[in-house]
């Protein structure tokens, strides 16, 4: 290489003596990126490698050994830094990766679904009686009473009769303490004996003799008419002294407050020494003092909803039992319906109230023990059958909601089915009527038609297999509830 190629036309021992000055060891102190070269040319790994050549490729010009040491040193180093970054990304990696694998696995493990298989769910046909029913609650009450109250003011001095008690027609309940009927009744007997007095004195009274009017002599006549109007005003006088002491009587005869029927007394609230006018002030707080009911025969009086009156006739027969007494059942019979709504309940459908109709029901025998204003529980018997074939409403299926079926299972190895289409004639709340047994007299239940199933037969409700034959419609059609 000619001295015109070297930079600023420098020789040889210059440059080597500027590489001395700046060996490479002081650079790599400085940052990489902020390393600034004094000498234009840095040495390669080639010319490093050759120490027989210089910065510029000749060969002639060797290097100092300081700079190759320190060059390798270089290498060293980076070579260092390069592994622990490829380190530091290798964990990186890794993690990310095992991030990923645990989410995989974490979302697989929810979207799986358990494993679940379904069990045939059967039922079975039966034959028996059928009844359709409206369920009700009400207050018994006796069929006729009568509450006693005395027609005048007083204190109670006696009670002579006790709660439950029967009494006849007539009977003393209790008595009444009043003196001013007492004084109004010696007042009114002293009056009329006073006017009876006055009778006899008018009675007593001598004639007139009546003279001849122009001698003035007597003529042995007798003028009466003056007797006759004393005895007319004192009589008079006696009557009205009568009615008064008859109507004194009268009124302190109501001291005495007697039975005005016979039955049982329900309701007692006379107690001796009770003023009469601040029980009457009280009102209905405290209750009749007496009342007499007739308890041969008792009602209840049930509301009924909208939705079961129209099936709620008269002398339909329904039982009632009693919270009271749990073994007791009575059979009781409508005997009146309110024409118009006569309460409010909560709506079937849960949208608000329903109007209700009181409903009486009567108890022709009832029970010793039962009490007016117990509760008691009726179940009216609106629709009722006797040996038919019952299928149960939760195997009874329809596609449109006006024809029925029922799946019937023809082999129970296999749980195949066929499907039996079934005509609805009646249906409660657990049952639905689908017509009589083939052995049914023809006289019996004239109104259905023989059923195509019969009882004992397992009908399918869920699960199952149709056959070829057969279109398999249990899990799409809707269970029929009429």
């Amino acid at each position: 290489m000619s001295d015109s190629n070297r930079p600023d036309n420098q020789p040889v021992d210059k440059l080597a003596s500027s590489h001395a000055a700046s060996p490479l060891s002081a650079r790599d102190a400085e940052p990489e990126t902020t390393r600034v070269l004094d000498v234009p040319i840095i040495p390669t790994l080639s010319t490093l490698s050759n120490p027989s050549q210089n910065a510029h490729g000749d060969a002639d010009v060797p290097l100092e050994g300081s700079d190759a040491e320190a060059y390798e040193a270089l290498k060293k180093k980076r070579a260092e830094r390069r592994r622990k970054k490829l380190i530091r990304r290798g964990i990186i990696a890794g993690v990310v990766v095992g991030v990923l694998v645990v989410g995989g696995i974490a979302v697989s493990l929810m979207n799986q679904q358990p494993e679940t298989t379904m069990d045939t769910i059967t039922d079975m046909a039966m034959q028996g009686s059928f009844t359709k029913q409206v369920d009700a609650s009400g207050t018994l009450q006796p069929l006729s009473s009568t509450v006693v109250a005395p027609e005048i003011d007083g204190q109670i001095e006696t009670v002579n009769v006790n709660a439950g008690q029967y009494v006849n027609e007539g009977d003393t309940l209790f008595t009444i303490k009043n003196n001013s009927l007492d004084r109004d009744v010696a007042q009114a007997e002293r009056a009329l004996k006073a006017a009876k007095q006055s009778l006899a004195l008018a009675q007593q009274m001598p004639a007139t003799p009546v003279a001849d009017p122009e001698t003035g002599d007597p003529t042995g006549a007798y003028d009466t008419s003056e007797r006759d109007s004393a005895i007319l005003s004192a009589t008079t006088e006696v009557e009205s002294a009568q009615e008064a002491y008859d109507l004194s009587v009268s009124r302190a005869a109501q001291r005495t407050v007697k039975a005005p029927c016979s039955g049982s007394i329900v309701a007692l609230n006379a107690q001796p020494g009770a003023n009469l006018s601040d029980l009457a002030a009280g009102g209905s707080s405290n209750g009749p003092l007496v009342q007499i009911a007739d308890l041969s025969k008792m009602k209840v009086t049930v509301q009924v909803g909208e939705e079961d009156i129209a099936s709620v006739a008269v002398d339909q027969t329904g039982d009632i039992t009693f919270p009271a007494f749990e073994d007791l059942t009575l059979e009781g019979r409508v005997t009146g319906i309110a024409s118009i709504a006569t309460g409010s309940s909560e709506s079937y459908y849960g949208d608000g109230s329903s109007p209700t109709f009181a409903v009486d029901i009567l108890i022709d025998a009832p029970d010793a023990r039962l009490k007016p204003g117990m509760t008691a529980d009726v179940s009216i018997i609106t629709e009722s059958y006797d040996n038919v074939v019952m299928v149960p409403l939760s195997a009874l299926l329809s596609d449109d909601g006006e024809t029925h079926y029922v799946n019937v299972m023809t082999d129970p190895e296999t749980e195949e089915m066929e499907r039996v289409e079934v005509t609805v004639y009646a249906q409660n709340d657990d049952y639905a009527v689908v017509g009589k047994p083939k052995d049914a007299p023809a006289d019996e239940n004239p109104d259905l038609k023989e059923a195509p199933i019969a009882d004992g037969d397992i009908l399918v409700i869920a699960g199952g297999m149709m056959g070829d034959d057969d279109i398999d419609a249990g899990f799409t059609s809707e269970v029929a509830v009429m």
